[in-house]
């Protein structure tokens, strides 16, 4: 099997300029059937399809799509695509249909919401199952473009015999993840996909561009809809935290923190922890919530089986947070000098001791998750801590 490297930030095109695609699929079909047969991936082939063939599931399961009615509920549900849509089928619907490809959108699932383009083309697609309201991820299909631009964050193309399922050989699906306005959140696919003879490394960059300009109207959405839940609501004096329902900050007074938080279920219920926060009191407004840092009792328990984790106990409820061996190693000796520790001390927890700014580094990481729990100056904790055996 051969050594996989990953260099994510790259496009992944299937041919270069130039290149036959006859003679590039007949070369790659060897390569597919030793595979397919041993499930060992052969050196030859490009790395992006290596790793693709590496995670695909079952990929013979049968497929089955959804009915219309689950098909418009997913489409009602993704507003983030319906306001897209116009902007791809403006930019690239008709440069695919002169190319006899089909325009495909899907969501961050997999299921494919939309199928557009020439009649021909989507109808040699419905004879291998590549219809609106199939899942078309990797573990339901195998190596595909979908599937694998959600697996690796960035546009791939997949090419003739680089797909799982040998009906698939016949094609090309050049796909690019849509990503949300923080960069973090996989909304879902845009494909091009038609015969393997379309295939063209240009058509990457067209999707890359065309992306550009989706991630741009998806901020001025966002930040319109964020103006209008600051607008709708009274904000408080002191200091606060203003947050729609997923937890995406709109404003705030006193803080300075990430665009997103992670908020509990139990929210409002009684003083919650948020991690990169720490202890509030929440109050619902339209759209939203206005968090209030309390003053309420809090506890750190910390618990080194079955594996690390740390639980913070506030008055009626408790946020478990699992943690990785050198954070675990950080609080444990934190918890173990209450006074606090220099960040020579913390060096010492690295196999070679690390540089000061690999200590700040990873207690920054470690705050973000904790929120205010952890002073500077020296380094210690702010609230009781103890361990549970």
């Amino acid at each position: 099997m051969n050594s996989i490297s990953h260099d994510a930030s790259r496009p992944q095109p299937a041919l270069g300029a130039g290149e036959d695609p006859n003679l590039k699929a007949r070369a790659l079909l060897p390569l597919h059937r030793s595979w397919a047969e041993s499930r060992q991936v052969a050196q030859q082939v490009r790395p992006v399809v290596a790793r693709s063939w590496q995670r695909a599931g079952d990929y013979r399961a049968t497929v089955n799509p959804l009915d219309s009615g689950d098909l418009n509920e997913r489409r009602q549900a993704h507003r983030e695509l319906q306001l897209l849509l116009p902007l791809f089928k403006e930019r690239l619907l008709a440069t695919a249909s002169d190319a006899q490809n089909q325009l495909v959108i899907s969501d961050g699932a997999g299921y494919v919401l939309w199928v557009l383009g020439p009649f021909a083309v989507r109808r040699r697609s419905d004879g291998i199952g590549f219809v609106q309201g199939a899942r078309w991820r990797e573990n339901d299909v195998g190596t595909n473009g979908i599937g694998a631009a959600m697996a690796e964050k960035v546009p791939v193309q997949i090419f003739g015999p680089e797909h799982a399922r040998e009906e698939q050989h016949s094609w090309v699906c050049t796909s690019a993840p849509i990503m949300g306005p923080g960069g973090d959140r996989l909304l879902g696919t845009i494909t091009l996909s038609g015969s393997y003879r379309t295939a063209h490394p240009h058509t990457l960059s067209l999707l890359s561009a065309v992306l550009g300009e989706a991630r741009g109207e998806l901020a001025r959405a966002e930040q319109s809809r964020l103006q209008r839940l600051v607008d709708s609501t009274q904000l408080p004096d002191g200091g606060y935290v203003l947050v729609d329902e997923q937890g995406t900050v709109a404003a705030q007074r006193g803080f300075v923190l990430a665009q997103q938080l992670s908020l509990p279920a139990a929210l409002g219920q009684a003083p919650s922890w948020v991690p990169g926060l720490g202890v509030v009191n929440a109050r619902q407004v339209p759209g939203g919530w206005i968090l209030a840092p309390t003053a309420s009792e809090t506890l750190l328990e910390l618990y080194a089986q079955p594996h690390p984790h740390a639980v913070i106990r506030v008055e009626q409820g408790s946020s478990e947070i699992a943690l990785s061996h050198r954070h675990w190693q950080i609080l444990r000796l934190l918890a173990q000098h209450p006074q606090g520790v220099e960040a020579e001390q913390l060096r010492d927890l690295w196999p070679s001791p690390a540089s000061a700014i690999t200590v700040r580094a990873e207690i920054s990481r470690l705050r973000s998750r904790l929120g205010g729990l952890i002073g500077s100056r020296p380094y210690r904790l702010l609230v009781p801590a103890r361990f549970v055996d």
